[in-house]
């Protein structure tokens, strides 16, 4: 059994491919599913769409605005955890999953991150390639993220509401205390909106703050975001972000670590 949170906000035109993507990809890992779609305030009839899919379903009220890139959203997460950890037994299932509504797999991506989870004990969270658009070695991607599901209870059965940076948060809480995170670059799954494309960069900047990132990494991670994009606005957005805010800090002993983290990385250890 593996249960699976997927936020969705007005999704009627994704939810069902999705859905049906993983079911797939569930049968050929000899997996069962528990689906839980959490209905993030939508005006149309996503919802309805989740029920007749066979779905649990969480319904939200509609805040009144766009809660993406906020701390708010971490709490349309954490309504579909506390709905498993209400209906299932804790103990029955050793990995969990959360999923973007708008996200397909191919065939063997559960088998391959199961796989990989199985194999290394101190593996706690993995994901896959999200449009064959490959990211650093120890990042894992929000949507398609598989979860340790003994880890999940030390970090807290929750992602903080507090934070800019609340879905990096268990990344960072991973590393610290020992535990490995990792792309699974044989694992790919695919999007019809382009990744990164809906980001706010001045919230992205605020996030980095929070987590302890060190300026010159900061400075850096916007410089090749306007080199690759040609986004000069971005970069500015990103840099003002970090800059001019005063968030909510992670811990010291988490910001520490990604602090020494970031010069490793700098310094010719691993890319930026």
């Amino acid at each position: 059994m593996i249960p699976i949170v997927i936020p969705a906000k007005n999704e009627k035109d994704n939810l069902e491919d999705t859905v049906n993507s993983l079911r797939e990809t569930a049968k050929y890992a000899e997996e069962e599913l528990f689906i839980v779609v959490v209905d993030d305030g939508s005006k149309d009839n996503t919802s309805d769409i989740a029920k007749k899919l066979g779905c649990h379903v969480v319904n939200l009220p509609d805040r009144g605005y766009s809660a993406l890139g906020m701390p708010e959203l971490a709490d349309t997460h954490n309504a579909g955890f506390k709905y498993i950890d209400k209906h299932l037994d804790i103990n029955s299932y050793n990995y969990l999953m959360v999923v973007g509504a708008d996200t397909t797999f191919e065939l063997n991506y559960i088998a391959l991150l199961l796989d990989a989870m199985k194999s290394n004990e101190k593996l706690v969270m993995c994901a896959g390639v999200l449009n064959e658009i490959k990211t650093n070695h120890d990042a894992v991607r929000g949507s398609g993220r598989f979860i340790r599901n003994s880890f999940w209870t030390l970090e807290g059965r929750e992602v903080p509401n507090k934070f800019y940076s609340w879905e990096s948060y268990p990344l960072v809480f991973a590393n610290a205390h020992g535990f490995k995170t990792r792309t699974i670059y044989e694992a790919k799954m695919y999007t019809p909106r382009e990744p990164m494309g809906r980001v706010d960069w001045k919230r992205y900047g605020i996030a980095m703050k929070e987590n302890g990132s060190i300026f010159i990494y900061v400075f850096l991670r916007a410089f090749k975001r306007l080199f690759k994009s040609r986004d000069f606005y971005g970069f500015y957005r990103m840099l003002y972000g970090y800059i001019t805010s005063k968030p909510t800090l992670y811990d010291k002993k988490l910001r520490d670590f990604n602090s020494k983290r970031q010069l490793r990385k700098i310094f010719g250890f691993a890319k930026v």
